[in-house]
């Protein structure tokens, strides 16, 4: 068996997936960042970990990896080292640098049978790890990815598997002895006025369905509309359709398999169906309650009504808007009343209390005080039931997330326990960027696209994390293709506001101000005023915008004034707004590593309010030093200059 480090880009994942179950079968260990990292806290030191145990690094060169500076570095770690075995998907050749080794090509496969060129990659690891070549998988290779290890398991022998069973078989039984096979059926429903429409439908959102499901719960099976016939399922998604020229209404339905107990059910009306591209609404919607099912059905404790119904509807309804903080805190209060032993219900519970909480906070410190504790008692609760809910650490965050050093230690337990939340990986993305470390924050944006492809949020922080990573051609190929998918879609509007506002095209971002901000005209006035500062930054312009931010007199705002202050390169005024009193307990680290903030991070001052803030002592403490420190051409070494605050 060798030991295999697997590089490629995260676009090129599904290959990747292929490669990565067809080398285990041939009885390797193959390390990959999507199994085998907990959190982006690890990100850099994990990879480097596995690139020094590795016998080869096996790398995938693609159109999208050649532009990957982590894929780069990963394949210029195994060719200095002598161990890199270069595969080709065919659509572009090696960047500089790597054109001298013959890349083995594995381009249109699909993942049915072997690769094209499977002897040649059997050769090549044989040649690089001293393994006999040979197509027989270990019989007692162990699969991470359904027991959710955080790090490699070394399987290869009967007596490991044995002391793993033996230390692990108890917790292993427990939360899966019980687990049930979901297979679920998407259909067009008969009912429809418009059938073409509905089988349309029907087919996006199985073929959505069954890339994502399996995924997330791996006894999952999506039977399509065209397998229906003949094959039993447990429950059905039925889609229905009924167009009135442009308009249209859609009805997606869960049922049992013979279709006669509704199980949950939810409608559209849109006025024109292509602008709001119901078809992706309707799949993501499906998707969402599929994976909500099989919490309720697919584990040891299975719901019934009414608990099942009532669970669907709050679980189907996080992200959207028809329900409040406290409507969920009502539906899963319900739900642990009538099924106190299931683990998600209290998950969720705890989770809507915290929003409960966090908007307390600032207001009546006995309300707040009260608030907490019982969200703090449902996140105990849900824990003793299963201490890998992601959701409890989700909630734990929000209790926490005024300290961007405490959430990020929790988000990084969050991840670790469950690899699979991609909720976790777009908060962490947020507060990477607090503490400076920008490209761990793309990485843990790029994450929670690939769990949630089909959900426009987290693609609109991807393109945040992007654009304040200085990447801004990608952030604006990532508008344009999110666009396509998502069209007039209020997320992506605000991460393209939020790039034309600060980078972009000025007279775009005055477009898109009244479409991501509801605000009355009067409170949208300093926004538009310091919009208009940089259509014409002279500085008249200038200091009227920024006086009409400071003229609104809420101390809270004091990162909409900081944040002109860095746009203009007004170096000295932003030091006056750190040492103002009034401001600084209001200030966010995130804005001080975006990349209009250069000229006052290369000013020997910043350390200083950087310790202020807590960050020097997180550096020095966890090793993990801002992406600046060595991106950027300073007048000063960052290490020095921190040890001035100890």
């Amino acid at each position: 068996m060798a030991e295999l480090f697997l590089s490629y880009s995260r676009k090129d994942e599904p290959t990747a997936r292929h490669l990565t179950k067809w080398l285990e079968r041939q009885g390797h260990d193959v390390w990959r960042d999507e199994e085998d990292i907990g959190g982006g806290a690890s990100f850099s030191s994990e990879i480097e970990k596995a690139l020094n145990a590795c016998d080869a690094v096996v790398v995938l060169w693609s159109v999208n990896s050649v532009q990957s500076a982590w894929v780069r570095d990963e394949a210029g770690f195994g060719r200095d080292a002598g161990k890199l075995i270069p595969l080709s998907l065919g659509d572009t050749d090696p960047p500089l640098g790597f054109r001298q080794f013959q890349a083995i090509g594995i381009s249109r496969w699909k993942g049915n049978g072997e690769p094209p060129n499977a002897d040649r990659i059997r050769n090549a690891i044989g040649r690089l790890s001293n393994v006999p070549p040979t197509g027989a998988a270990s019989s007692a290779k162990v699969d991470r990815a359904r027991f959710k290890i955080g790090t490699p398991l070394l399987a290869g022998a009967g007596v490991l598997a044995l002391c793993v069973a033996a230390v692990l078989g108890f917790v292993l039984w427990q939360r899966w002895s019980g687990n049930q096979d979901i297979v679920i059926a998407v259909v067009p429903s008969p009912q429809s006025s418009d059938r073409t429409m509905a089988a349309d439908y029907a087919n996006v959102a199985a073929a959505d369905m069954a890339a994502f499901l399996p995924r997330r719960f791996d006894r999952a099976t999506v039977i399509a509309p065209a397998d229906v016939t003949g094959q039993t399922s447990g429950y059905r998604l039925a889609i229905s359709t009924d167009s009135h020229g442009a308009a249209a209404n859609a009805t997606l339905t869960l049922s049992d398999e013979d279709g006669h107990t509704t199980l949950w059910s939810q409608n559209w009306s849109v006025a024109d169906a292509s602008g709001a591209d119901l078809k992706a609404e309707v799949s993501a919607s499906a998707s969402k309650a599929a994976l909500c099912l099989t919490d309720a059905r697919g584990g040891s404790t299975r719901l019934t009504q009414p608990a099942l119904g009532l669970y669907l509807s709050g679980c189907t309804g996080l992200g959207g808007t028809q329900l409040s903080d406290e409507d969920f805190v009502t539906i899963f209060e319900r739900v642990t009343k009538l099924a106190p032993g299931f683990a998600p219900g209290w998950g969720y519970l705890a989770l809507s209390r915290s929003w409960i909480a966090q908007g307390l906070e600032g207001s009546s410190p006995t309300a707040y005080a009260a608030a907490v504790k019982s969200a703090r008692d449902a996140i105990a609760k849900a824990r003793a039931l299963d201490p890998n809910s992601a959701l409890t650490y989700d909630a734990d965050y929000h209790l926490t997330s005024s300290d961007s050093l405490h959430g990020l230690q929790i988000l990084e337990q969050g991840a670790k326990a469950d690899p699979e939340y991609g909720m976790i990986q777009m908060h962490l993305s947020t507060v990477l960027r607090m503490v400076g470390r920008m490209s761990d924050s793309v990485q843990a944006a790029q994450r929670a696209v690939d769990l949630e492809p089909d959900v426009p949020g987290p693609t609109s922080q991807y393109i945040i994390a992007l654009m304040f990573a200085g990447e801004l051609s990608r952030a604006k190929a990532e508008i344009a293709e999110a666009e396509k998918k998502w069209p007039n879609e209020s997320a992506i509007k605000y991460a393209e506001f939020q790039l034309q506002f600060r980078y972009g095209d000025p007279r775009r971002a005055l477009e898109l101000l009244p479409q991501v901000d509801d605000s009355s005209d009067a409170q949208l006035a300093p926004q538009r005023e310091l919009i208009e500062a940089r259509l014409d930054p002279t500085p008249a312009k200038i200091d009227s915008a920024i006086a009409a931010l400071k003229a609104v007199n809420d101390p809270s705002r004091a990162n909409d004034v900081l944040i002109a202050e860095g746009t203009f390169g007004r170096v000295d005024e932003a030091y006056q707004l750190f040492n103002d009193p009034r401001y600084r307990p209001f200030l966010r680290s995130g804005a001080l590593f975006e990349p209009d903030f250069a000229a006052v991070r290369a000013d020997p001052r910043f350390m200083q309010v950087a310790a202020q803030l807590g960050l020097v002592r997180y550096w020095r403490q966890t090793g993990y030093w801002p992406d600046f420190c060595t991106s950027e051409k300073l007048p000063y070494d960052c290490k020095t200059e921190a040890a001035k605050y100890d």
